[in-house]
């Protein structure tokens, strides 16, 4: 057998594609997956010549000079665990073969995609040729050849924890809030994998109520805050500026947009030029999406809320009583207190279905919380519309990942959208 130069162990996206490319280049590259490969996967390993193993990890992979691990492979792998020293990411593989002129690397609990997605809006807009990469959907590999002015990173925890060495011009840490606990041992895991984003970074940034985690406060800075001031203006470092832009305009987008403005600062832009770019700006999918307005009853999407935290921060924009509200799929081993009082504030009833149902059901009925467990998401939605007044919000904002019935939080998502869609339809 040749020489094994990258072993990568898991074939999804980003390693499918960061094959390609080391096999464009001239490397040896061996593929490890616990899955069964389909038969496109298989064929095209064999046409360009990668050995591989399928339906189980083996020690093979340790012959390899670099084990490159695909972000779900867990720090306790039997046997990525015994080679840790050469494991990396494909961000760290890409990156080090060639650096765009400047990268500016976005992680947080919540807000990675939206914040990345905004800046590089921003930039194109003010004719900077950027684009966004990493754990937004999009391979580091993909951008290989593009000549950038900037390149937005999304980086999940899991890709910090993993990573070695990123050369980062600009890292920011939006919020540190306890997620991911089926995967990090503890909290306390989560938030130093976090924090290599500023052992990377030559400037540092972070939202100020998370400065408490950082034991080395000097050359980091906090993010300026902006301030809604009605419905068309905010106030960012003293000063009054017009946003005509009501997506933007959430409580999570107003700190999204604190990261943007503040970077935008450093990079040498006037927040009035940012903001007048941010005009046209659409959010994500399934992001506090309005997807309906039924007799005077809103629904709306926000399926990526996977997390406590995040669905805290969904719920802030609301009245209090207001709120129908959805949570449903897989738990992630994190405390449910906080949410719970804030669900007792905002929400007028809770529908619940899937794994964390009865589980999140014992804690809103010792709390007095009215909730129901649904079958699905047919039965929550009609549930929901028979529960609402007008001036209601029927809000999906699941609190949990969605791989106990769906592929993904898309996949989720929408299917809220069409049993929404088909509601207004026979009304």
């Amino acid at each position: 057998m040749p020489h094994l130069l990258y072993a990568l162990v898991g074939y999804g996206i980003s390693n499918r594609t960061l094959c390609k490319l080391l096999k464009r280049m001239g490397y040896e590259v061996f593929v490890s997956e616990t899955r069964i490969l389909s038969e496109e996967e298989k064929r095209e390993l064999c046409e360009m010549n990668v050995a591989y193993e399928e339906n189980g990890n083996t020690e093979r992979m340790l012959s390899a000079e670099w084990i490159v691990v695909s972000p779900s492979v867990r720090p306790d792998h039997p046997i990525v665990s015994k080679a840790q020293e050469k494991v990396v990411t494909d961000l760290d593989v890409v990156l080090n073969f060639r650096k765009p002129a400047f990268t500016v690397a976005i992680t947080g609990t919540n807000g990675k995609t939206t914040t990345c997605s905004m800046l590089a809006h921003v930039l194109n807009k003010l004719g900077k040729k950027a684009t966004v990469a990493g754990n937004i959907g999009n391979p580091i590999a993909n951008v290989f050849d593009q000549q950038l002015d900037y390149l937005i990173l999304e980086i999940s925890s899991f890709q910090l924890f993993w990573s070695k060495s990123l050369p980062v011009d600009v890292g920011i840490i939006l919020n540190i809030e306890p997620n991911h606990l089926d995967w990090h041992p503890s909290f306390d895991h989560y938030v130093q994998s976090k924090l290599k984003m500023f052992t990377f970074a030559e400037k540092k940034f972070i939202g100020e109520a998370y400065l408490k985690f950082v034991k080395d406060e000097r050359n980091v800075h906090v993010i300026s805050a902006v301030h809604p001031l009605d419905k068309d203006k905010v106030i960012f470092r003293g000063r009054t500026y017009p946003l005509k832009n009501d997506h933007v305009m959430t409580y999570q987008n107003l700190q999204n947009l604190s990261a943007v403005l503040t970077v935008m600062d450093f990079l040498g832009f006037e927040p009035n030029e940012v903001l007048r770019a941010l005009e046209d700006f659409d959010l994500p999918p399934h992001r506090m999406q309005l997807v309906a307005v039924i007799n005077g009853v809103q629904f709306v999407n926000d399926s990526k809320s996977t997390s406590a935290a995040a669905t805290i921060a969904a719920l802030g924009n609301y009245e209090d009583g207001k709120v129908i509200l959805i949570l449903t799929g897989r738990g992630k081993n994190e405390s449910y207190d906080v949410l719970v009082e804030k669900i007792k504030r905002k929400a007028k009833h809770v529908l619940l279905f899937g794994e964390i149902a009865p589980l999140m059901s014992s804690l809103l009925k010792t709390s007095g919380v009215p909730c129901s467990i649904v079958s699905n998401m047919e039965e929550a939605v009609i549930e929901a519309f028979r529960i609402a007044s007008r001036g209601d919000v029927v809000l999906l904002s699941p609190a949990a990942a969605s791989f106990d019935l769906y592929r993904n939080y898309e996949e989720r998502g929408e299917h809220f959208v069409r049993v929404v869609q088909s509601l207004k339809e026979g009304i």
